[in-house]
């Protein structure tokens, strides 16, 4: 039942894009899920961190203290980033060093914590593995492996730009910037996951591909299925 409870809360809270608030000499200040290009800016500055993964699994705080200590000025400029929500903001020197400013005067134990919100998030591996999406992708592989393409010859995709920009901008017609810095990047990368989609396959091929006939298929339009969702409890 807890698992159940927390699925639901997880689902919620990706959905809604909720924050992780906290407060700073009696401000409110919120982390938030970060978007596309939130996310690209904060990858680079974890990849200067030096974080020791096996540390961070055995003892994640205690790695966290000693990241936040040998490299306190890149992790306050890693939170700035993620306090701060419009674009304009985070391209901006200035609003990037006030914040800065304001979250140095958080002590060591505080730093780390937040730090580990930001580095520890697992939302999606964990929605992928409840909702069966990792199944559903392995599929996907094995089904373009024995597919016969018929002499199809296909080009690009090698890149970010090809594969999930190019995605949402195609499939929902939203320009760049909306996907680049408004939509979160846990809802984008659900989106692209568990995309409805169908392929047909002769016997032969669902043979290669050992695929069992039949299984359970879902509908993405039939309204019984968004009740589903509407029936679940949020509180």
């Amino acid at each position: 039942m807890d698992n159940y409870i927390n699925t639901e809360s997880l689902i919620l809270d990706t959905l809604t894009d909720a924050p992780v608030v906290f407060e700073v000499n009696n401000k409110k200040y919120s982390i938030y899920p970060p978007t596309l290009g939130k996310t690209l800016l904060i990858d680079r500055l974890k990849r200067k961190l030096s974080i020791n993964s096996e540390r961070s699994k055995a003892a994640p705080l205690e790695e966290a203290l000693r990241v936040c200590e040998e490299n306190k000025e890149i992790v306050l400029q890693l939170l700035a980033y993620c306090t701060l929500r419009m674009k304009e903001d985070i391209q901006n020197e200035a609003c990037i060093k006030e914040r800065i400013s304001v979250l140095s005067e958080l002590g060591p134990d505080e730093l780390a914590t937040l730090l580990l919100t930001v580095i520890s998030d697992t939302t999606i591996s964990d929605l992928i593995k409840h909702f069966g999406i990792d199944k559903d992708n392995d599929n996907r592989r094995e089904i373009a492996r024995v597919k016969n393409s018929n002499n199809t010859v296909m080009f690009g995709g090698h890149s970010i730009w090809g594969t999930l920009i190019d995605f949402a901008c195609e499939r929902y017609g939203w320009p760049f910037d909306y996907v680049m810095w408004e939509i979160s990047y846990n809802n984008l990368l659900m989106l692209f996951n568990d995309r409805p989609d169908s392929v047909y396959l002769t016997d032969e091929e669902r043979k290669k591909a050992h695929l069992r006939q039949g299984g359970t298929v879902i509908n993405a339009d039939d309204p019984a299925n968004m009740e589903k969702i509407k029936a679940m409890h949020w509180d």
